[in-house]
């Protein structure tokens, strides 16, 4: 099955990354993220760094984007 088609900015992506792990959809994330590819660019992985930096601590956003970064290594990035 595929995941849901690739945005049209870094942005758009990190945030359909952010959605899909919001919903507990982890097999649609590395679908979108390893198989549709948005995971091969590294601005993808600069971007989300960059919003948990700045996402104040115990909000859902810094959740999701944290939850997205603490599996890159197990997707092969």
């Amino acid at each position: 099955m595929k995941g849901p088609p690739l945005g049209e900015t870094v942005l758009d992506r990190v945030h359909q990354a952010m959605i899909l792990f919001a919903a507990g959809r982890t097999e649609a994330i590395k679908r979108f993220l390893v198989e549709d590819g948005a995971g091969a660019d590294a601005r993808f992985w600069k971007l989300a760094q960059s919003l948990s930096a700045l996402y104040p601590k115990d909000t859902d956003e810094k959740r999701w984007v944290d939850g997205v970064l603490a599996r890159k290594k197990g997707w092969g990035f």
